[in-house]
């Protein structure tokens, strides 16, 4: 694995666990300020406080543990990508949504690498 893969995939495992812990800034922090977000039935999703909104209205629809697997990732310079799968799930264990992705990452002026571009899709037909 390259370094930009590792640091790519270190930065989508913290997500992931940000995500996971229920800590909605810390969610956020993975984001660039002007981050869009396209989520499967929803207009574009674009900058922090739209994406707090979106993340919020997930936990009012009961959404509370996100799995993802990295199913591929590059990159270079100060640009990276990954495809990923991904499993969102209910309190109750139960499945909420299913879908895979690609996520655009920059590398910030503070050396840490952050999502610009998140374009999500559901297997649900």
């Amino acid at each position: 694995m390259s370094e930009i893969e590792s640091a790519i995939t270190a930065a989508e495992e913290s997500y992931i666990a940000a995500l996971n812990s229920d800590d909605l800034e810390s969610v956020l922090s993975c984001f660039t300020d002007n981050a869009r977000v396209l989520a499967p039935g929803s207009e574009t999703i674009s900058g922090k406080d739209a994406i707090r909104e979106y993340l919020v209205s997930l936990a009012t629809m009961g959404v509370t543990k996100t799995e993802s697997v990295i199913e591929e990732c590059g990159g270079e310079g100060t640009h990276g990508f990954l495809r990923y799968s991904s499993k969102l799930f209910k309190e109750d264990g139960s499945l909420f949504d299913e879908g895979k992705g690609v996520v655009l990452y920059t590398k910030d002026t503070d050396g840490k690498w952050k999502i610009f571009l998140d374009v999500a899709n559901s297997n649900k037909q």
